[in-house]
């Protein structure tokens, strides 16, 4: 054997073992790439859940502050009704007062033409006797 050919020989497998690690270390460092990608999409995921979670619970608190104010102006509402209708029953004895009132202020005022009818005949009987 030549010098040559232990060189070469030895050229050859250096870039063996060189290539040989190359493609174990590219193996190797794919698995880790696709875990590391795995995991940092998950971690990604994770973040968006408890994102749309804090949301969810933000919204849900809302809802839960609208329902009370709900049930708040509903029962104002129902408060109001009662109180409108003591109001209309007010002012239906008020009106019915003041019919008899005014019933009442026409039989007087009746009465009281009479009662000047009958003062002016006396009147007229006095002055026709004198």
């Amino acid at each position: 054997m030549t010098l040559e050919t232990y060189s070469l020989t030895t050229f050859f497998q250096v870039i063996s073992s060189v290539g040989a690690g190359m493609l174990i270390t590219a193996v190797a460092t794919r698995k880790k790439y696709k875990a590391e990608t795995i995991l940092a999409q998950t971690q990604t995921q994770l973040t968006s859940i408890e994102a749309y979670s804090t949301m969810l619970g933000d919204l849900r608190s809302q809802v839960n502050l609208q329902g009370e104010q709900l049930k708040n102006q509903a029962q104002q509402i129902l408060n109001l009704q009662k109180k409108e209708s003591e109001y209309v029953k007010i002012i239906k004895n008020n009106q019915t007062r003041e019919k008899q009132y005014i019933a009442k202020i026409k039989e007087l005022e009746i009465a009281l033409k009479q009662a000047e009818d009958m003062l002016n005949e006396l009147k007229l009987k006095l002055q026709n006797q004198e």
